[in-house]
């Protein structure tokens, strides 16, 4: 049964015109990005914040004018007038707190990387099947004009045949205390940043890797500080990604076909200036222009178009935990020195 199905059957089609959210944690993302983008989609609000301290989250209910304060989470999805819930806790955090609120009866939206590994997206999915509630992975970038114009172009075939995807992400962590550095929440350069360059792989691809391989810098933490992989999609498709918590801030995709080559800068950042993408063949360059949006806006439209208008979601469920499992055996071959594995 696929989630609308399931949705359609359980008796949880919601016949109000908007969404009630409420957000576990005060994180950063949520007040910059997350909480806005809700308040800008048409009948959608936040009504309610959750902290494991009382008084972080009414200082941040205060300061976002948000109505209500729990000093627990599972304070927050007792709340009858919580519709749907923003989970932007660690990784480590979002399938015991995933399970709950679906449990509770709430529509979830989940921080990427989805979950720690493939079995806890599973069962993830499957909750969300069985209590007929949508559950979605927050990976913003997929909700932009960039990633539709890539897949339009290759989907096209203006590369001819695709050959190589390379793709970077960086940025210099200088916080010892940041959540990033500690492998029981989840950290690591894979799961933060890698799982944007092994999604838009796979998106690229239209399908799943056949062997993986990875090699990891941890430095005197406990998670991948730096992580260089690889990717085989067979029929001479390959991946390559550099992932690092110690270098310049950068990211880029650029993909290698038998007629052209594509490239463009900070594919996985909201990009509320215009943007370009280059398509380069033989001595001739065409640009192609996209004007600035809201990436997370554009998300959280979709989210409440699938719960409230019963639209399909773009993504499936599936995708989430196959992009899990890549992540898991990349992080198995570097954890083992292995080279490749075959998926």
């Amino acid at each position: 049964m696929d989630i609308l199905s399931s949705l359609q059957t359980s008796g949880n089609l919601l016949k109000t015109p908007g969404l009630n959210w409420g957000v576990l944690s005060t994180a950063h993302i949520g007040e910059t990005a997350v909480i806005p983008a809700i308040r800008q989609v048409k009948q959608n609000q936040v009504v309610a914040i959750a902290s494991r301290e009382l008084s972080r989250a009414s200082a941040f209910a205060t300061r976002m004018e948000i109505p209500k304060a729990y000093g627990s989470y599972q304070e927050l999805l007792s709340d009858p007038d919580v519709q749907a819930v923003y989970i932007p806790l660690p990784i480590s955090e979002h399938k015991p707190w995933a399970l709950k609120a679906l449990e509770a009866g709430k529509h979830v939206l989940v921080e990427k990387s989805f979950a720690m590994t493939a079995d806890d997206a599973q069962e993830m999915v499957s909750s969300s099947l069985e209590h007929g509630l949508i559950l979605m992975e927050a990976f913003m970038y997929r909700y932009s004009n960039r990633f539709n114009k890539i897949i339009e172009l290759v989907s096209k075939g203006e590369l001819g045949k695709l050959r190589l995807m390379q793709s970077s992400f960086s940025w210099n962590l200088t916080n010892p205390d940041d959540i990033r550095l500690s492998a029981d929440l989840g950290g690591g350069t894979l799961l933060d940043l890698g799982t944007y360059c092994v999604n838009l792989f796979r998106q690229i691809a239209g399908r799943e890797p056949v062997a993986v391989s990875c090699r990891a810098y941890k430095g005197n933490t406990a998670v991948d500080l730096q992580a260089v992989g690889s990717l085989s999609f067979g029929e001479q498709l390959e991946a390559q990604f550099f992932t690092s918590f110690a270098g310049a801030s950068q990211q880029y995709i650029r993909l290698v076909g038998t007629a052209g080559v594509l490239e463009i800068d900070r594919p996985f950042n909201p990009h509320y200036k215009p943007t370009q993408i280059l398509l380069t063949k033989g001595d001739s360059v065409k640009r192609f222009s996209l004007k600035g949006e809201n990436d997370y806006k554009n998300m959280v439209e979709h989210f409440h178009n699938v719960v409230i208008s019963r639209e399909s979601p773009r993504f499936p469920l599936s995708d989430a935990v196959k992009n899990m499992l890549v992540l898991e055996k990349l992080a198995q071959s570097a954890r083992e020195g292995s080279g490749w594995i075959i998926l």
